[in-house]
């Protein structure tokens, strides 16, 4: 994961490659943690790039979703990259469970093109 800032945004971009387990979702929300503060009122915008990754287990993606209520207020909206269908809609069932704006692209390219 980094973290960056472009035109005044700041964004989260978490780069997810094979399977995603739920040892990797611990470390990766360990990670957020570190850049995150629940008492600041920065905000994030995440950019979920997906491309690489192969699945995920459902163990990983509850923990990932309790992680994204944790930080629900410092969380301005999600990108999520990736050409997988399931993956896709995995996504879509999590921005409506967190109650986040969701934009989903194909490809990084994509998403650049749109949002940057």
């Amino acid at each position: 994961m980094k973290k960056f800032e472009k035109k005044d945004k700041s964004f989260l971009h978490f780069v997810f490659r094979n399977k995603f387990t739920e040892d990797m979702s611990t470390e990766a929300t360990q990670v957020w943690s570190n850049f995150c503060d629940l008492n600041s009122t920065k905000k994030f915008i995440h950019i979920w790039d997906c491309q690489s990754m192969g699945g995920f287990d459902n163990s990983a993606k509850n923990k990932w979703i309790s992680h994204l209520n944790k930080y629900k207020n410092q969380t301005e909206k999600i990108i999520l990259i990736s050409d997988n269908i399931i993956i896709r809609g995995a996504g879509r069932i999590m921005s409506k469970i967190s109650d986040h704006h969701l934009s989903v692209y194909r490809t990084f390219e994509e998403m650049t093109l749109k949002e940057m």
